[in-house]
């Protein structure tokens, strides 16, 4: 994890990682199930608890952007794991919670269109748990 370094009042990026991941989407998940988000986002406590979790759990100084950006990172990858899932060839893998691909044909091919419609596909991990998934549906794209 790394945390950028800018001008007097720039944004602080993190670099993060599966741990920092994990304990920020064991809160979203918690919290979407009860409910605490609205059409622009989170509620405040969702934030604070998130924060304060990976805090605890990963010894790492986060803040409400960083949180807000993430969950607009998880946005982008719902978006190109559902159009992944509608093509032929994809399917979700529910025992080892992963995208299936038919084929190095069927990912070649896909991996082509991505590149001429200029779809980000670099470095998406596909290993999120079905509760993930379906939370991440629901998470708002901002504040």
């Amino acid at each position: 994890m790394s945390l950028g370094k800018g001008k007097k009042g720039a944004r602080n990026y993190i670099t993060w990682t599966d741990e920092m991941d994990s304990a920020l989407l064991e809160v979203l998940v918690e919290h979407h199930e009860n409910g605490d988000h609205t059409q622009n986002g989170w509620k405040a406590h969702v934030y604070i608890a998130a924060i304060r979790n990976v805090r605890e759990k990963c010894s790492i100084d986060i803040n409400k952007d960083n949180v807000i950006a993430r969950c607009k990172t998880f946005n982008k990858y719902y978006v190109i794991i559902i159009k992944m899932l509608s093509q032929s060839g994809f399917e979700w893998d529910w025992k080892n919670n992963k995208l299936s691909i038919d084929s190095d044909d069927v990912w070649a091919k896909y991996v082509e269109a991505s590149v001429k419609s200029n779809e980000p596909i670099k470095n998406l991990d596909l290993s999120t748990p079905e509760e993930i998934l379906e939370a991440l549906e629901e998470i708002p794209e901002g504040d």
